[in-house]
């Protein structure tokens, strides 16, 4: 069941990767580069090759997911993988916002932007 969980987790990005990635990432990638100095075109080179990797990626995760969860516990599981992985991104970025945006306590020898 280790593996069927671990690969469940990953249609959190699955979807959105296969759709819209490539159209995100240039999006994203242009708009760091135009308004922040500390970003480079070297600090954003794995983006570079992403977009095919993730397509590669997700179509692997959704067929390992649709042969191995046949069972309504097995299909319960994948659920309850892919619920805790979205609440551990959304804590994450919680915890980026209390950093960096509000109230802006970035923890002792994290990155700071002035730096």
């Amino acid at each position: 069941m280790g593996g069927l969980n671990a690969g469940s987790s990953s249609p959190t990005a699955w979807a959105w990767r296969e759709l819209f990635s490539p159209t995100i990432i240039g999006e994203r990638v242009a708009g760091m580069l135009a308004h922040y100095d500390f970003v480079t075109p070297e600090t954003l080179a794995y983006f570079d090759k992403r977009p095919p990797q993730a397509k590669r990626d997700a179509d692997f995760a959704l067929d390992y997911v649709k042969h191995h969860a046949v069972t309504p516990d097995t299909q319960q599981a994948v659920l309850g993988a892919l619920e805790f992985k979205c609440d551990v991104l959304w804590a994450m970025l919680d915890a980026l916002s209390h950093a960096y945006v509000s109230p802006g306590h970035v923890p002792p020898g994290a990155f700071k932007p002035q730096d």
